[in-house]
């Protein structure tokens, strides 16, 4: 019989439903009031200090209503439903940049688990009055905020913009994830079409700059399969006019359906080599930006190659591609275990979407009551 897309979507949405119900693990150590981090950042196309603050929000509006993306960790730093007050929010971001010397630090993300842009989330009144505090810090130039799309209007950017005051850009983060709908639906549950996508670029466009994000790894594809994908759609982020282009490479989180299949052997992250490959096949052209592995909560298992290569390979995507982004950066000599990944790359799954994940969520709960 075969599994139709819908039923097929149905059982992901449940499972995942049921993942986000027993999610207990925090990110947030009990000294701070939120959590930072410094990464490379782009300014003008020159790489400079970035500065990442994630607050302590309530979490992203579509774990609640489609149980949220298949491999999204950000539910277990979450206040799970509980909304801070704007006073509460704003006390969070000076209380987290008051540990920083911010004169070397020229961009700055804020970050909630979930959509900046969601009033339900995040309130306008308080990112309007952080903004006006932004404004005010010299080195500053820009500023990046995340949201899903179904959340960005002109509206809500512009005043925005306007509280930054004119010398700082305005960045808006946003996840394309793949460029083929059918997959954003049943290979990450994203809750989200193209056509809103689309819409929330070209609505924006004229006010902020557009960054977006391309997922490397999609559950429930081949190795060859999800490097293809990943090349298609950066190429068609780059159609829409994003000025960044970001490729995340799938990690494994806890409290993940995808963490579960890859604990479960029935899916593997995507390799280092793989990463290599995509980059290869768009630079210079296109010149993503690879994510430093750096999700929150910290993922338990990222890309590898052998123990004799990985640091190696990592070291060579965020030190020195990340910084160059010219394909000079992307040669590697080759290691022994790059046979065991060019045998991944010619494995053929001949089942249909709807079925690899029927049968992926059986395997899941066979192995559960094992």
């Amino acid at each position: 019989m075969s599994v139709s897309t819908i039923d097929a979507l149905a059982a992901l949405r449940q499972k995942q439903h049921d993942i986000r119900s027993s999610t207990t693990l925090s990110m947030f150590a009990p000294d701070r009031a939120a959590a930072s981090d410094i990464r490379t950042g782009y300014y003008r196309g020159n790489p400079v200090k970035r500065l990442v603050i994630t607050f302590r929000a309530p979490g992203c509006s579509w774990v609640g209503r489609g149980g949220g993306c298949l491999m999204c960790g950000h539910h277990a730093g979450t206040l799970r439903g509980k909304i801070p007050s704007c006073d509460d929010y704003v006390t969070q971001f000076r209380t987290e940049i008051s540990t920083y010397d911010l004169s070397g630090v020229t961009v700055l993300s804020l970050y909630n688990s979930g959509s900046m842009l969601n009033p339900d989330e995040f309130p306008i009144e308080a990112l309007l009055h952080i903004c006006r505090d932004i404004s005010r810090i010299p080195s500053i130039r820009k500023v990046v905020l995340e949201s899903r799309a179904e959340f960005v209007d002109s509206k809500s950017a512009g005043a925005i913009r306007d509280s930054l005051g004119p010398d700082i850009t305005l960045s808006i983060a946003m996840g394309l994830e793949t460029a083929n709908e059918t997959r954003r639906e049943l290979c990450i549950n994203k809750g989200c079409t193209t056509a809103e996508i689309v819409r929330a670029v070209n609505g924006v466009r004229d006010i902020a700059e557009i960054q977006l994000y391309v997922l490397l790894g999609l559950p429930f594809l081949t190795e060859r399969e999800a490097l293809e994908d990943a090349v298609e759609s950066i190429r068609y982020a780059d159609s829409l006019g994003a000025n960044e282009i970001h490729i995340e490479p799938l990690t494994l989180q806890s409290h993940t359906l995808t963490g579960r299949m890859v604990r479960a052997g029935i899916m593997q992250l995507p390799s280092l080599y793989t990463i290599y490959e995509v980059l290869k096949r768009v630079v210079p052209d296109i010149r993503p930006y690879v994510s430093p592995f750096l999700h929150m909560p910290l993922p338990d298992i990222i890309p590898s190659g052998c123990p004799k290569c990985t640091d190696r390979l990592i070291s060579g995507l965020l030190d020195d591609y990340n910084i160059h982004r010219n394909r000079e950066s992307l040669a590697y000599n080759d290691c022994t275990c790059i046979g065991s990944w060019r045998h991944k790359l010619d494995l053929i799954d001949n089942r249909p979407l709807p079925r690899r994940i029927t049968d992926a969520l059986a395997c899941i709960e066979e192995e559960a009551v094992r």
